[in-house]
């Protein structure tokens, strides 16, 4: 999985490419702990490059999701393709983690 870092509107966005799984679970939760150390105000996902997500990468985007809640900050979910979306719709993790369709969600998530 390739993670690129980038600010946008004042706020710190993951751009995704590869697949979320058990070999690049290391990666992502590394990325995203140094967002929850800092106490970042929140964290967009912009998931357009996932390509595929299994079990493993629910898990690990449900405790992400988790560890924000516990800092009462919230990450967000953009331009997920449909087969990813699909899974986290059937699995119910769309009520943890709020996804949009297009970069909009950024202007939205700036006002929570």
């Amino acid at each position: 999985m390739i993670i690129k870092e980038k600010i946008v509107n004042g706020l710190s966005v993951l751009s995704l490419t590869g697949k979320l799984d058990i070999f690049s679970k290391n990666t992502f939760i590394d990325t995203t702990d140094k967002y929850c150390e800092t106490g970042t105000k929140g964290l967009i996902l912009d998931f357009h490059g996932v390509t595929f997500m299994d079990s493993v990468g629910l898990g690990i985007l449900t405790m992400v999701a988790k560890n924000f809640q516990k800092l009462r900050s919230r990450i967000i979910l953009v331009n997920p393709q449909n087969h990813v979306k699909t899974l986290l719709l059937e699995t119910k993790l769309g009520r943890l983690v709020p996804m949009y369709h297009t970069d909009a969600a950024f202007s939205q998530f700036s006002q929570l």
